[in-house]
């Protein structure tokens, strides 16, 4: 007999103990897992419970009528669920009425247990293909928000998660600081060692970055060399001394390419708020640009804050 998956459940709504009683039997003599409803109101509650992949329904019962049962089942649930109707009524407007409401397929009793056992197979195989579907969706939802080499999010996911966090900011008035690096003369390591190198150093840096960002916050790669951190509910200090534990960390940091030992440094900017009115984003990040420019400006390994700056944000691309 095959081995049915835990996970595939399926949800019994009959308010008839006789039929519920001959769906139950018939469906745990093949390994099916099965859970009971009486009436359609304790087959709402459990199919949320549950998420079944299945689900039985008897057409007319009390409080919450099987058509109505397949109704909210495919307006509100975020997940698939094939559904069977079980009904005494032949007539085809019926039967049309039925799959109108949502209903995948329908029996007529009283049933034969094997067309049941066909029916719920057929079933299965569709709600199976639903949630393989619904897994790679998820995963290309994933791929789409994420760097390919360090795995970390990237620009897209950046965005979408301060717009959201912004406005918790600026409801709430908690401090917010965008944290703006870049790998120091990066382009002379990729020149010198080669990309591969290259990508290990990038990868490193996300390693650092990771290890030292709370799981409330983000950190991002954004562009070739260059990552961007977001830290909130801290204070200035606080943001200057975990970035500083950023820098730190890289610069202790030796790397070994072609029998010479190196080390990579990187440069900071820093804007943001605490208690006063929320920025925009993407001033947010002109600011903290402008703090990596001046960082860079002023010998690179170096962390500078956009409140403290008298320049406007760079123009043209500084070199390292």
């Amino acid at each position: 007999m095959e081995t049915i998956p835990e996970e595939f459940k399926i949800v019994v709504a009959d308010d008839s103990p006789i039929y519920r009683k001959l769906v139950e039997d018939t469906l745990a003599h093949e390994q099916y897992a099965v859970v009971s409803a009486k009436n359609g109101r304790e087959a709402i509650a459990l199919i949320a419970a549950h998420q079944p992949a299945v689900v039985i329904t008897d057409w007319e019962m009390p409080d919450t009528t099987g058509l109505q049962l397949c109704e909210q089942i495919r307006r509100e649930n975020n997940f698939y669920t094939y559904t069977i109707l079980l009904t005494g009524n032949t007539e085809k407007n019926h039967i049309i009425e039925g799959l109108a409401a949502g209903a995948d397929d329908y029996l007529t009793k009283p049933f034969d247990p094997g067309e049941l056992l066909a029916r719920v197979a057929v079933g299965r195989r569709i709600a199976e293909l639903h949630r393989q579907i619904q897994a790679k969706n998820r995963l290309l939802e994933e791929l789409a928000l994420t760097d390919p080499l360090t795995g970390l999010p990237n620009r897209r996911a950046l965005e979408e998660w301060a717009t959201r966090e912004l406005k918790s900011a600026a409801r709430h008035s908690f401090a917010f600081w965008v944290v703006m690096a870049d790998l120091d003369r990066f382009e002379s390591v990729n020149d010198t060692y080669g990309h591969d190198t290259g990508d290990l150093v990038l990868k490193k840096f996300a390693e650092v970055l990771r290890a030292n960002t709370r799981s409330s916050n983000i950190c991002a790669r954004v562009g070739g060399e260059e990552f961007i951190l977001v830290l909130s509910h801290i204070g200035k200090e606080d943001a200057l001394t975990a970035t500083d534990r950023i820098r730190r960390c890289l610069e202790r940091e030796r790397f070994s390419f072609r029998g010479s030992t190196v080390n990579v440094t990187a440069s900071f900017g820093i804007s943001g708020f605490q208690g006063e009115t929320a920025t925009e984003w993407t001033d947010l990040l002109c600011q903290a640009d402008a703090a990596l420019y001046a960082a860079k400006r002023g010998g690179r390994n170096r962390i500078e804050f956009a409140s403290e700056l008298s320049v406007e944000p760079a123009t043209i691309a500084f070199n390292g």
